[in-house]
C-alpha cells in the first residue's frame, strides 16, 4: 500500500512545476507583447522623421522651376543646372507586421486597430509611389549636371544666350530633363497629399503642406490616380504614437518590463 504522504508530495511537485511552466510562458508572452508595442512606437517615430525628409525633398523639387522655363544666360555668365537628389529611406512597416501577429494587436480597441490599418495602408502607398518616382528619376535620366558657358559658344561676348544657341546635345539633355520633371510632378503631388493626410498639424504648418490637404485640387488633381488619394479621417503619425503609448501605460506588466 502506497503511503499518501509521498503521493501528495509528488502531486504537489507536479502542480508546482506545471504552474511554473505556465507562469514562465505567460510572462514571456506578456514581455513579447509589450516589446512589440514599444517597437511600433519607435517605428512610428522613425517614419515621422522620414516623412519629414521626404516632404522637404518633394516640396523643394516642385519649387525648382527654372529648368521648365526657356533657358537664357546673361552675357558672360556661366549657368549650371544641377538635379542631384538623395532619396531618404523608405518608410518602415516591420514593427507593424510583427504587432499584427502578436496577442497585443487583438487587445487593442477595434477603432485603434482600424486606424493602424489605415495609417499603414497610407504608408504602403507612399512607399510604392516613392519607388515609382525613383524609377522615373534613375531609369530615365539619373543625376543631371548641365553647364552652359557662353565663352564656349559661337556668340558675341556681350550677347545673351538662348536655347537656340546651345549645342544639340545640351538641348537634348534639357529636353530629357523637362520630360522627366513633367512625369515627376504628378507623382510628387500625390505623395505630398498622402504625407499631409498622416502628418501632424505642427508638421503641416512647418513644411507648408496646407495646399496638399484634402483631395480636391481642381482640374489638375482630376488627372491623377484616385487610388492614391488620402482619406480625411486618418490618424496622424504622432497621434497614433500617443495612443499606443497610452495603451502601454495602462498595462500593469509594462511597469516591470
Amino acid at each position: 500500500m502506497v503511503e499518501p504522504g509521498p503521493s501528495i508530495s509528488i502531486l504537489a511537485g507536479g502542480v508546482t512545476a506545471l504552474f511554473a511552466v505556465f507562469l514562465t510562458f505567460y510572462l514571456r508572452n506578456q514581455w513579447q507583447e509589450i516589446q512589440s508595442l514599444r517597437a511600433i512606437q519607435t517605428e512610428l517615430e522613425q517614419n515621422n522623421e522620414r516623412v519629414r525628409e521626404l516632404a522637404q525633398l518633394l516640396t523643394g523639387d516642385l519649387q525648382r522651376q527654372q529648368i521648365d522655363l526657356p533657358i537664357e544666360v546673361p552675357p558672360g555668365t556661366k549657368l549650371e543646372i544641377r538635379y542631384v537628389v538623395s532619396f531618404p529611406s523608405s518608410l518602415s512597416t516591420t514593427a507593424f507586421d510583427q504587432l499584427k501577429h502578436s496577442g497585443m494587436f487583438l487587445r487593442l480597441s477595434p477603432e485603434t486597430r482600424r486606424s493602424l490599418f489605415e495609417l499603414y495602408d497610407t504608408i504602403d502607398r507612399i512607399n510604392r509611389l516613392r519607388q515609382h518616382r525613383e524609377r522615373i528619376h534613375f531609369d530615365d535620366i539619373g543625376n543631371v549636371h548641365v553647364v552652359i558657358d557662353p565663352s564656349e559658344l559661337d556668340v558675341e561676348p556681350d550677347a545673351s544666350v538662348s536655347e537656340d544657341d546651345l549645342s544639340a546635345e545640351t538641348r537634348r539633355r534639357l529636353s530629357d530633363l523637362r520630360e522627366m520633371r513633367r512625369a515627376m510632378k504628378g507623382v510628387n503631388r500625390s505623395i505630398l497629399r498622402l504625407i499631409a493626410s498622416i502628418a501632424s498639424p505642427e508638421m503641416i504648418d512647418d513644411l507648408e503642406l496646407e495646399p496638399f490637404l484634402g483631395t480636391a485640387h481642381g482640374r489638375e488633381a482630376g488627372h491623377e490616380s484616385n487610388t492614391e488619394s488620402p482619406r480625411s479621417d486618418e490618424v496622424d503619425l504622432e497621434e497614433m504614437r500617443s495612443i499606443l503609448r497610452d495603451v502601454e501605460r495602462e498595462s500593469v506588466w509594462s511597469r516591470f518590463m
